[in-house]
């Protein structure tokens, strides 16, 4: 009996399956550095395509010389089924051939994904939803001229960023987009519509609702997320914060260095833990979010009000944020200290609600 491996289509891919033999294409590749107490290491992960499918990869060891678009043969890899996703490995005992001078044709398939579960693990996928605050503007791009569209798109389980060059967006449009490209950017989400991404209108098959999230579902850098819990903890240097009125950078002195004549402002900073039973997230608010909870108006929160001192704000956030139930709107971020969520509103709830959640985390806040 003969010892040669079958060559697989990327169609006949399954979880399960070992010592994959398969001529593919490298539809785009990424690399990435952990620390942990073992040391450093690193790892290769992205998209092969053949004129089957697509599927996902990840890689322990891969050649530094391989790049996108760039066909390979991988041998004696395995398929394991993550998160839901079918994903090929390459390990220590795989072979990754170059094939210098090949092309292939690449046939895209693309998932259909909610919001809430896309991420950059699959790069390329179909979703739908509502568009809202778009805007345009020109831009020049290798001599040439485009107009560039952006804004937010939002379903009922979450809302990202979205940019499309040349293709318009029409604001308040429900639309369908397949091959839509998903990335990360200063620790959000965003999705791009790209030269190949089909977008049709569509009538909606779903409400944009209040998308009301447990702490402990949230794994992915989402706007537009809703979360109740308490406060547990507020950080001792959250309370009033002083800004250039020309540049808005934040001061430590009551003159801006590079604009010593220019007045300041008063702005509102907390960073606090909430907690709703199932985890606990770090959350970040500002002006906009916390200056009515403290009792004063926007009119009122300048430097010509001389009652107002770094003691009575940071008194007042302790007073009105610590020990709270608390409902929040946020969009949630990612970098290396972990993710938060920067609020846009914040309401207090009401007594029945703070027993339910009493009883949920099983601990007494008075």
């Amino acid at each position: 009996m003969s010892d040669q491996v079958k060559r697989l289509k990327i169609s006949e891919l399954a979880p399960g399956i070992q010592n994959v033999d398969a001529l593919v294409n490298i539809v785009s590749l990424q690399r990435r550095e952990l620390k942990n107490e073992r040391g450093e290491s690193v790892y290769y992960y992205g998209i092969l395509g053949d004129d089957t499918g697509t599927i996902s990869f990840t890689a322990w060891t891969f050649p530094q010389t391989v790049r996108i678009g760039d066909v390979v043969e991988i041998r004696k890899a395995s398929v394991r089924e993550y998160k839901g996703i079918n994903r090929v490995y390459i390990d220590a005992g795989s072979e990754v051939i170059m094939h210098p001078g090949e092309s292939m044709d690449v046939k895209r398939s693309y998932s259909q994904m909610k919001i809430k579960d896309l991420s950059t693990a699959q790069p390329y996928v179909t979703v739908e939803g509502r568009l809202s605050g778009v805007r345009q503007k020109e831009l020049e791009r290798e001599g040439k001229k485009t107009m560039m569209y952006y804004g937010d798109l939002e379903d009922d389980t979450g809302k990202i960023r979205i940019s499309s060059f040349e293709k318009a967006l029409k604001d308040g449009a429900f639309i369908r987009m397949e091959g839509a490209k998903v990335s990360e950017y200063n620790g959000r989400l965003r999705i791009t519509v790209g030269s190949r991404t089909e977008v049709t209108e569509i009538k909606p098959t779903f409400t944009i609702g209040e998308r009301l999230y447990d702490i402990h579902d949230i794994n992915s850098p989402l706007g537009g997320v809703k979360v109740n819990g308490f406060i547990v903890s507020l950080g001792p240097k959250s309370g009033l914060v002083m800004r250039c009125s020309a540049c808005n950078s934040r001061l430590d002195d009551i003159h801006c260095p590079d604009h010593p004549e220019t007045s300041i402002v008063y702005d509102l900073f907390a960073y606090f833990t909430l907690d709703d039973g199932t985890g606990s997230i770090q959350c970040t608010g500002g002006k906009n979010a916390l200056l009515g909870h403290i009792g004063f108006t926007p009119e009122e929160y300048t430097p010509e009000n001389k009652t107002i001192s770094r003691k009575l704000v940071a008194s007042r956030l302790q007073e009105k944020l610590l020990g709270r139930a608390v409902f929040i709107e946020g969009d949630v971020t990612r970098n290396q200290s972990g993710t938060s969520v920067r609020i846009s509103m914040l309401n207090y709830m009401d007594t029945d609600f703070m027993k339910r959640l009493e009883a949920r985390m099983g601990a007494d806040f008075q």
